[in-house]
C-alpha cells in the first residue's frame, strides 16, 4: 500500500467520523478538549486568544466535536 493511499484512506475515516460526530452532536468541554489536543486547559484558553481559526465554544460553553475535527484537519 503506498503512502498516497494510506492518506486517502486516513482523510476518509477522518471525514467519516466528522460526519457521525455532527449527527450525534457531541460536545467537548474545556477539559475534554484540552486532553484531546494534548494541551493544559490555560494553553487553551490563550489559543482562543490568538488563533483566530481556532473553532469557538458555543453559548454552552462546549465545543462541537464535528468543528474540532475539521479544525484539526485543516492545519
Amino acid at each position: 500500500m503506498t503512502e498516497q493511499t494510506i492518506l486517502e484512506r486516513m482523510d476518509k475515516m477522518a471525514s467519516a467520523m466528522q460526519l457521525m460526530a455532527a449527527m450525534l452532536g457531541t460536545r467537548l468541554d474545556r477539559d475534554q478538549l484540552a486532553d484531546r489536543l494534548g494541551i493544559h486547559r490555560n494553553t487553551l484558553a490563550t489559543r482562543l486568544k490568538t488563533d483566530g481559526s481556532f473553532p469557538r465554544p458555543g453559548t454552552d460553553g462546549k465545543w462541537l466535536l464535528s468543528e474540532i475535527v475539521e479544525w484539526e484537519q485543516r492545519r
